[in-house]
């Protein structure tokens, strides 16, 4: 099986026009990148992960999984014992905070360098059953590291930077399934020095508001139809356009709204996920397609004998704002095939006759309070993240869905204003210490009743220790007055 799995990962490497991709997946499993860490090297796989900034890599064998980093058998490894740990929006891991040599073999004119990453020792729902990767490629900003008492991981990205006394980008080229008989997905992930992003420039950039996470400001989500044009393609909803903007873009905004390729869906506020769902699920009624409820509000997957295109169902557009002015925005417009995932997709012939079976599952779910663009809105577009300059690019993709860009276009207010989008400093930093905050006051309390149920047992003590002084005192005086 796993002779298997890497030659489905050679073949991708060459796949369409010759042209070298690094970037892997089975079906609802992020894109993951081959990486040599330690000497002598030992090969790994780890998801690319734009929503956090640690490389953080397995360290003990998994009931599924028994590769991992073999501490070791490492010579170069230097281990600080440091307790780290980060929570991700589903599951969470604690390690510790180490260094040593990393590289990207498909990378070939990036160098090997010495980097900060953890080694996990402990995680809960963190791995994906049957999983082909061992860890995360964070490529976020420090702030949201993972982090121990007085210390936060540094990232692979920082060190690099450093080796290099120069600012880097790096661009992902997600293409999605190669077709729709296959469920497993390829890209490439490719670094760019800023001296040379002149040769880069992306068609559509939008501004990095916080640069913790990739925090950019998403205007509005609505339907569109791919047989209008797109000046004319947006209908306007109820409670999901742009037109009538504010309230929902305050919505959108609320928490943060951010860009996150080690995320599979379009996570949306619950409010919002509720409105264009129903809408999709109206669209899916009308065209006599028969999608029970619990795929469309449950996240189950719904399967036919035969794959599914999908070609009549709208895309979705996604406003983003624009670098260029903030009364601009662009809108990104995401095709069916992204929104419709496969996660099975098998045909199979045996002793008892042909056997088919393609199952998907929608590639939206409710974010309570956050927006999350994970790689669904990211396959079929090119997409250029330039942390030092503080934007995003996009551009349409040679490879994958065909995926669609509009724009610009222009208001007559501004959008900072309008949605909120810009916080104090302050007001980042809480959000970023929540947690420490959180862990302190539960560190206090727990002092508190500590003194307390301790406090009788402490007075009791000072009370026999009088007792003890006094009938010492006491004794003392007896013998004086004898010897007198």
């Amino acid at each position: 099986m796993k002779l298997f799995y890497l030659f489905k990962i050679a073949w991708w490497f060459c796949v369409v026009g010759g042209e070298e991709y690094n970037l892997f997946g089975d079906a609802g499993q992020a894109y993951s990148l081959e990486i040599y860490m330690g000497h002598p090297k030992q090969k790994l796989r780890v998801i690319v992960d734009t929503g956090s900034t640690t490389l953080a890599i397995a360290s003990y064998a998994r009931r599924d999984n028994d590769e991992y980093f073999h501490t070791d058998n490492s010579t170069t490894l230097d281990d600080t014992r440091k307790v780290v740990q980060a929570k991700y929006s589903q599951g969470n891991w604690t390690g510790h905070y180490v260094t040593d040599f990393i590289e990207v073999p498909s990378l070939k004119s990036v160098p090997e360098v010495r980097s900060d990453f953890a080694i996990i020792t402990k995680s809960h729902k963190f791995f994906v059953n049957g999983s082909g990767w061992q860890g995360l490629l964070g490529l976020a900003y420090l702030p949201v590291g993972a982090w121990g008492e007085h210390v936060i991981v540094g990232s692979w990205l920082d060190s690099l930077e450093c080796y290099l006394e120069k600012s880097v980008s790096f661009e992902l080229k997600l293409c999605g399934v190669q077709s729709t008989t296959n469920a497993t997905h390829y890209g490439k992930f490719s670094m760019i020095v800023d001296n040379n992003l002149s040769n880069h420039t992306p068609s559509f950039r939008t501004p990095i508001l916080h640069k913790r996470w990739y925090e950019v400001g998403v205007l509005a989500i609505n339907i569109r139809y791919p047989n209008v044009t797109s000046n004319n393609s947006m209908v306007l909803d109820a409670g999901i356009t742009s037109d009538t903007s504010n309230e929902i873009c305050q919505l959108l905004n609320k928490q943060k709204s951010i860009v996150d390729s080690g995320t599979t869906n379009i996570r949306l506020p619950d409010e919002v996920y509720r409105e264009l769902v129903h809408k999709l699920r109206q669209e899916s009624q009308a065209l006599n397609m028969l999608i029970f409820d619990e795929f469309w509000f449950h996240g189950e997957a719904a399967c036919w004998p035969e794959p599914q295109e999908w070609l009549a169902l709208p895309l979705i557009g996604i406003d983003l704002l624009s670098d260029v002015a903030d009364n601009q925005y662009f809108t990104l417009e995401i095709p069916p095939q992204n929104y419709m995932r496969v996660v099975t997709a098998r045909n199979t012939t045996g002793e008892g006759g042909s056997v088919s079976q393609f199952c998907y599952k929608l590639g939206l779910e409710a974010g309570g309070i956050d927006t999350v663009l994970g790689y669904t809105a990211m396959e079929g577009l090119k997409v250029l993240f330039n942390r030092s300059g503080g934007w995003i690019g996009f551009d349409t993709s040679d490879c994958g869905p065909n995926a669609r860009i509009s724009g610009p276009h222009t208001v007559s207010y501004s959008f900072i204003d309008a949605c909120k989008l810009t916080r104090s400093d302050s007001e980042v930093a809480v959000s970023i210490q929540a947690a420490q905050w959180a862990l302190c006051a539960i560190s206090i309390i727990a002092a508190i009743v500590l003194i307390y149920l301790l406090a009788p047992a402490v007075k009791m003590c000072i009370l026999r220790r009088r007792q003890l002084n006094a009938d010492s005192v006491s004794q003392d005086a007896l013998v004086d007055q004898e010897l007198s």
